[in-house]
């Protein structure tokens, strides 16, 4: 009998770590993580937050928060965590009050009217920013586990693919940039038990 190799295998290039991206693989079905890209704003021995980048709420920021009259800037599901509460990350060459930085010019948190009026201003534009309902979280050693069951594969990231992808096509892009062996991902149905 000949024992076939396990296909969805991930061997993990890249450790994990505040601007890294998690790609879900293409069978984890786990609802709001199914097909999902998120982004990592915090990752030590505690444990690790982020954000996911592809899944609209519908809602836009003025609809969440008035005082954000004529911004329509979409707010997305962040994950399961705390979705009674509002994030963001932005695009900026230099800090927010209380941001903390967590890749070249992406920068996580700080000080929501400031951040208003430098979109009032024109200095921080719309689509340099994303809001986020809840967020993501692991304790400790929960996404060390998930990567060792291979539910995820650490990527690099950059700002554009954060903030100039279409979120609809985030999980594709993402995958077309990893090692051309897990490209066959794009292949696999949604839900493969529809085929």
């Amino acid at each position: 009998m000949t024992i076939l190799p396990n296909i969805f295998k991930i061997t993990q290039k890249i450790d994990p770590s505040a601007g890294r991206l998690l790609i879900a693989e293409p069978l984890l079905l786990d609802g709001i993580f199914a097909r999902s890209v998120v982004l990592l704003t915090e990752h030590n021995d505690e444990g690790s937050l982020g954000y996911i980048l592809n899944k609209n709420s519908g809602f836009t920021i003025q609809q969440l928060l008035p005082k954000f009259k004529n911004f329509y800037t979409p707010v997305f599901l962040g994950g399961p965590v705390a979705t009674n509460t509002l994030h963001f990350i932005y695009r900026s060459k230099q800090a927010l009050l209380n941001s903390k930085q967590i890749h070249d010019e992406i920068f996580w948190g700080g000080d929501i009217d400031e951040l208003l009026k430098l979109m009032k201003n024109d200095i921080i534009k719309e689509k340099d920013i994303r809001f986020f309902i809840g967020y993501s979280g692991w304790g400790k050693n929960q996404l060390n586990e998930e990567l060792s069951k291979h539910f995820w594969v650490v990527s690099k990231t950059d700002s554009e693919q954060v903030f100039e992808e279409d979120p609809k096509w985030l999980w594709k892009r993402s995958v077309i940039l990893l090692d051309k062996k897990y490209h066959f991902w794009l292949n696999v149905p949604a839900n493969p038990s529809l085929n």
